[in-house]
């Protein structure tokens, strides 16, 4: 018979969240740490993302989390002596609208705050820089030239590495079935086998799946599973290869180079939602019951987007990419524990952001876990912030996926 293991923090989910999660608890003297996924570490939305890492974002507390994760793979390259796969080609926001030079000017301005460079510069050397772009002259172009993007899988698989180097132990292929509780806490998980883990604290990070695992300790998490999709094109010489992000908030679209091609994605106005009470144990190959090729989707976005890419009508796509991504009302994350209910806390509802943020959420999660000061506020993060609600009723359901419409930012 094994021995039976009962660590101090079980984290359900071997996404880039958990894996990130599990680095930084790895770095506190004394504390033993098991992550517990059903497939292979960041099999599933993980790698499915398009991994814009930008550093200013809309609050000064996601600015502060996004620069953690750039932190985190520079110091992760340093240990392991063999750089992760960044590629600092910068990013270029460009907008013709008065929303989106409104969302340019604070952009600047909070970096400005931040110390990021950022720079306006003329719509030739936009285009210079980005050739996939045909702009007109009114338009504003802004140059953040630190920002980059990443292999999603790398940095997930950076952070595995070093947690496991220092002692956390990875529970691949097993499944958490239920939550244990007694009282009001939560005391660890049995396994889909039988086998129970007890533990201090449990760490929901189980992504879309996270809903259904808190709803059985009686926390409703307010976020839902909605569309993400990107499109990537054949091979095209007029994409140079180290071209930057550019964010088009215009069209509420993104492109990049990838593989020779060009990936974009889109923010749809139609709701593609899923229900979080039947999601499948896996998402490969998962299609959306609506629009489930995206192709009203591209047809609905397409005159906007090719206004400032004209490339569109020219390139031939390869590739379509669609997976779920946890949206909050709001936009914000759900990050750490339900009052009322210890023994838990949650790390999910990234609203699009995981890769990104997946660095600065490890350390915020394990400063909360140690009981140490946080180093941003809590309080945009709260699982409580709306109120008494039904994460599985539809209308809920359709404000989350109303908060990825309006994202017009990276």
């Amino acid at each position: 018979m094994p021995t039976p293991h009962h660590p101090d923090v079980v984290i359900i989910g071997g996404g880039i969240l958990g894996c990130a999660i599990a680095r930084y608890l790895s770095r506190l003297p004394g504390l033993s740490v098991t992550v517990v996924e059903r497939h292979g570490l960041g099999e599933q939305t993980t790698s499915y993302a398009a991994a814009l890492l930008t550093r200013i974002r809309p609050h000064s507390a996601l600015t502060a989390l996004a620069m953690e994760t750039f932190r985190a793979i520079e110091e992760m390259g340093q240990s392991s002596g063999e750089p992760l796969p960044l590629r600092s080609v910068g990013s270029l926001q460009v907008s013709a609208r008065p929303d989106g030079l409104r969302q340019l000017e604070e952009t600047a301005r909070r970096a400005k705050e931040a110390g990021v460079t950022a720079k306006a510069i003329a719509v030739q050397d936009a285009m210079q820089l980005a050739p996939w772009l045909d702009l007109t002259p009114d338009t504003a172009a802004l140059w953040l030239p630190d920002d980059g993007y990443i292999d999603p899988y790398s940095l997930c698989m950076a952070y595995a590495a070093e947690g496991r180097r220092r002692g956390v132990r990875f529970r691949l292929k097993q499944s958490v079935s239920d939550l244990l509780m007694q009282g009001g806490r939560v005391t660890g998980v049995r396994l889909g086998h039988g086998e129970v883990l007890s533990a201090g604290l449990v760490v929901d990070a189980a992504g879309p799946w996270s809903t259904a695992l808190a709803r059985q300790v009686g926390v409703h998490l307010g976020m839902a599973p909605v569309r993400s999709h990107h499109w990537i094109s054949a091979p095209d010489a007029r994409i140079p290869a180290h071209g930057p992000m550019t964010i088009l908030p215009d069209s509420g679209a993104y492109a990049r180079p990838d593989v020779g091609g060009l990936l974009f994605g889109l923010r749809e106005a139609q709701d593609v939602v899923a229900d979080p009470a039947a999601l499948p144990e896996s998402l490969q190959g998962f299609r959306f019951d609506t629009d489930p090729a995206g192709e009203h989707a591209l047809e609905d976005g397409y005159a906007s987007l090719r206004s400032q890419l004209p490339l569109l009508d020219e390139l031939r796509l390869a590739h379509y990419v669609s997976n779920v991504s946890s949206y909050t009302p709001d936009g914000f994350y759900l990050l750490g524990p339900m009052p009322g209910i210890q023994g838990f806390i949650a790390a999910t509802g990234c609203s699009g952001a995981g890769i990104g943020m997946s660095g600065g959420i490890g350390r915020f999660i394990s400063e909360l876990i140690a009981g140490q000061p946080t180093f941003v506020t809590s309080e945009p993060f709260r699982l409580d912030r709306f109120g008494a609600i039904d994460p599985f009723d539809p209308d809920f359901i359709h404000r989350c996926a109303a908060a990825r419409a309006r994202k017009r930012t990276g």
